[in-house]
């Protein structure tokens, strides 16, 4: 027996928002009962892809304003239904005879010499994870807004994961400017506010920081000691209260999502010590990112360990046209776990 998909839409946008109406508690853990039964047997097929469907449509909408929001510091972001093709044009001033463009499985150079403009191909941004139907059996409704915040992150990871990846095949080919790379040990806040300035000239607007906690803490610290008299009452005022600080130098500072990925609390999905500036100006963000269509899932229960994994999968076209306006710092002494 399946359910109408729009009910169960907005059955679970209720739940995770916590604005659940009279019956909505007992309707999610009796679908939860349903779908994976009593946490001694394997889910029903059609109900779990119905299930995990509708969890990946919450999560989407979840993530677009979070993903909206963080890719435009450094992209121009727009959407397109799947099976369109859109057109990006080549900002003539910028002269540019290569660009960065993601493909399924890496990263191409392409030529674009006197082009004016270019078609964004799609590429299938794809991730892969798992969940334990136990833990939804038993804890419905914290777990379940636990499984579709995962989602949601996950999204956001398939653009920054591909963004990452282009700088750095950027940086090793050197179409990034030598001027743009500071890496080095025990860099010091002069160090990180000449590279801002750099970044900053190429479009103007404020310079974004985008890192580990730590590495940002470590420019922090030195800002906090070596010129006190600079910091706002509000600025002072952040760094004792806040987990996040927001401002260092030159720049606007956010902390990349980079959780453990072991027990031991040892080991982290990206490096620590690695962080990367954008322009902020509006003339001359670094990336182009189309996005096709909406985010999709396969589904799959393993007979061997019960665990429910699930691959999302997203068109998007992402291509980096201004590598003058990226910036990649990286600490090789003083930041680590």
């Amino acid at each position: 027996m399946k359910y109408s998909n729009e009910k169960l839409k907005g059955l679970f946008s209720r739940v995770y928002h916590d604005k659940m109406e009279e019956n909505d508690y007992a309707d999610i853990k009796e679908l939860i009962k349903k779908t994976f039964g009593n946490g001694d047997s394997h889910p029903d097929p059609s109900l779990l892809h119905q299930f995990n469907d509708v969890v990946v449509k919450t999560a989407d909408e979840i993530a677009k304003p979070m993903v909206t929001d963080m890719l435009g510091l450094f992209a121009n972001k727009s959407t397109a239904q799947r099976g369109n093709i859109v057109e990006i044009k080549i900002p003539q001033q910028n002269k540019a005879k290569v660009l960065w463009s993601a493909t399924g499985s890496g990263v191409d150079l392409v030529r674009v010499e006197g082009k004016k403009s270019i078609v964004a191909v799609p590429a299938h941004l794809s991730a892969g994870f798992y969940y334990e139907p136990l833990d939804l059996v038993t804890e419905s409704v914290d777990y379940f807004r636990m499984l579709v915040n995962d989602v949601a992150n996950a999204k956001a990871k398939l653009y920054l994961d591909k963004v990452y990846e282009m700088i750095a095949s950027a940086v090793a080919a050197g179409k990034i400017p030598a001027a743009n790379v500071l890496s080095g040990s025990n860099l010091t806040i002069a160090q990180y506010n000449k590279l801002a300035s750099t970044i900053s000239r190429v479009a103007g607007g404020k310079t974004i920081f985008v890192a580990d906690s730590l590495l940002i803490d470590y420019f922090l610290d030195q800002q906090q000691t070596s010129k006190p008299n600079l910091l706002t009452d509000r600025i002072r005022e952040e760094i004792l209260s806040a987990l996040n600080p927001s401002e260092i130098g030159r720049t606007v500072a956010m902390n990349l999502v980079n959780p453990f990925t072991d027990e031991t609390n040892s080991k982290v999905e990206l490096p620590v010590n690695k962080g990367y500036m954008f322009s902020g100006g509006t003339n001359k963000k670094p990336f182009e990112i189309v996005e096709y269509g909406a985010l999709r899932q396969q589904t799959a229960s393993d007979i061997e360990d019960e665990r429910v994994k699930m691959k999302i999968t997203q068109d998007a076209s992402i291509s980096l046209i201004y590598g003058n306006a990226v910036g990649m710092v990286t600490e090789d002494a003083s930041v680590a776990l």
